[in-house]
């Protein structure tokens, strides 16, 4: 295997975990050294960044993971996301503006995490919720110490945080961010943890959070009427094989829709038809060809894609070979095509863990844009996600038009590379529709350029608009570049017709977790992304 794998990546034998917080990676590798499996140290992982990060996940947003089962042999996915309040209908927001609510009550969907715990820890795990959760409780309720980049996104938020009561009193203690240095202590937060790790999905559905979250919806006017937590919790999402593709020999995995893990597939489709090893990673050809490709299957999901349970969505045309085929042959070489839209970035956090049995996992959670509607179920800590607000739009016959009991297409998704069947890199990045671009990137870094994990981390980061977010479509198209990037290939890319704008080196955005594993002598090698200060973790 090649050596420059190992370059400025962490290396371990047993076990290995990485996650965008030191406090979340060492929760996890701590779980694997005690006997814990995979999934235990995710579900570790879940808990502590639910407490660490609060501002991108917990127990009032969404989770899906992609789990590979070492003794069976097989994949399994699943997604958890929710629908809108019963109340919310395109006519109830007749007059209100042309998109939803992007925080407040309006903007809730069902959380759906707290659902996927449960199904994890009892369908993979060995330590069951209570043990994993415990490890965010010990630290919600000592505290922990408030890094500079968290203040900053607190007082970033400090609009929508002062709306209000509970989250101001949570997250501006005398009307300011925490300072960096000081310590946040989460008492409620604590003993929510330790609620659900006792109660477990029915604690949050059916049980004493439900009641006071509908309290709080019969406080604040909204849509929810009485039956959606109940509903979604009595009939949850099945578990599925992830849809795949091949790639340059390799089995690429991700998670199917509502998520729109799709794209990266029909991207990296697109990237098949064209020798990409032989350009180089940073040249205005090789970025030029990927920003195309990323922008037809951007506008293919922004078109045709809706929750398949309601609208029968097939993604299988989308990730056909000879769709890549007929698509690839429109792209223009030497020009930019042109489109409107933009992109705005999401607050989500991803990790990975890969246990000495061979399992693996990558896992993914989010509240949607940072600190989610910014609304906090009284006395439980716990921040409400702004999924619906976000997602959906409110176009009458559109695949994601708004839709009581619908879940809105969603961002996040998780990918898994098999070799011969066998697990070789699980990985995923946080960044809302960042994610399925940023995501491509490293897969051909890796699969086209043989980098390792930390090199394709490190690797200069591009970001194309549009997104799909409601709030800012129909914006121009943009291509932002980190400043790392050769002059030559920013003016080149410029002289194509794409509107470029440079960033900091490290300012492109994502926060990847990526385990690779080394067939000839078994070593896992970690890679987490510097611009989210995470880290690898193996023993």
């Amino acid at each position: 295997m090649p050596e420059k794998w190992y370059a400025k990546a962490q290396v371990a034998e047993n076990g290995m975990v990485a996650a965008a917080h030191p406090l979340a990676a060492l929760a996890g590798v701590d779980t694997l050294r005690e006997g814990g499996n995979a999934m235990d140290a995710c579900l570790a992982m879940a808990a502590v960044t639910s407490v660490v990060l609060p501002h991108m996940c917990g127990l009032g947003g969404d989770a899906f993971f992609i789990y590979y089962d070492a003794r069976s042999k097989i994949v399994t996915a699943l997604n958890g996301s929710g629908s809108p309040g019963d109340g919310s209908t395109v006519e109830f927001f007749a007059g209100k503006g042309p998109i939803l609510p992007q925080d407040g009550i309006f903007s809730v969907a069902v959380p759906g995490a707290p659902l996927v715990f449960e199904m994890a820890a009892r369908r993979f795990g060995t330590f069951g919720l209570r043990r994993c959760f415990e490890a965010g409780a010990k630290i919600a309720e000592r505290g922990f110490v408030v890094s500079a980049a968290f203040s900053r996104a607190i007082a970033a938020e400090k609009a929508k945080l002062s709306k209000f009561e509970e989250s101001a009193r949570v997250f501006l203690p005398g009307g300011e961010p925490p300072k960096p240095g000081t310590l946040l202590r989460q008492e409620d937060m604590a003993r929510t943890l330790r609620e659900f790790g006792e109660g477990g999905a029915a604690y949050f559905y059916e049980g004493p959070f439900a009641e006071k979250f509908y309290e709080l919806n019969e406080k604040m006017g909204g849509t929810f009427t009485g039956e959606e937590f109940r509903r979604h919790f009595r009939n949850p999402q099945d578990f599925y094989r992830p849809i795949e593709t091949s790639y340059r020999g390799y089995t690429v995995l991700e998670t199917a829709p509502v998520s729109q893990g799709f794209i990266v597939l029909e991207e990296l489709n697109i990237l098949e038809t064209i020798d990409m090893s032989s350009l180089c990673p940073s040249s205005p050809e090789a970025i030029h060809f990927m920003v195309e490709a990323k922008k037809i299957a951007f506008a293919d999901r922004n078109a045709h894609a809706g929750d398949p349970a309601v609208t029968g969505f097939d993604v299988g045309e989308f990730i056909s070979k000879e769709y890549a085929r007929r698509v690839s042959a429109t792209i223009d070489r030497e020009r930019a095509s042109a489109g409107s839209g933009d992109l705005r970035g999401g607050d989500t956090t991803s990790f990975v863990a890969w246990d000495a049995e061979g399992n693996c996992c990558s896992f993914i959670h989010s509240n949607a844009f940072a600190f989610g509607s910014g609304v906090m179920v009284p006395g439980t800590g716990v921040l409400l996600n702004n999924r619906a607000g976000r997602s959906f739009v409110l176009e009458p016959g559109h695949p994601n038009c708004l839709a009581p009991g619908k879940r809105p297409m969603h961002t996040l998704n998780c990918y898994m590379v098999l070799r011969d069947g066998v697990p070789f890199i699980v990985g995923g990045t946080p960044g809302g529709d960042g994610q399925p671009q940023w995501n491509m990137q490293m897969l051909s870094l890796m699969l086209d350029h043989g980098m390792g994990p930390q090199d394709a981390c490190d690797f200069p980061r591009w970001t194309s608009s549009p997104g799909t977010d409601v709030i800012s479509l129909g914006k121009p198209y943009e291509l932002s570049l980190e400043s790392r990037f050769p002059e030559e290939t920013v003016r080149r890319l410029a002289a194509m017709g794409h509107a470029v704008k440079t960033v900091g080196p490290w300012a492109g955005g994502g926060g990847a977790q990526i385990i690779m594993r080394d067939f000839e002598t078994g070593a896992l090698i970690g890679g987490s992304d510097r611009r989210v200060g995470g880290l690898a973790l193996g023993y």
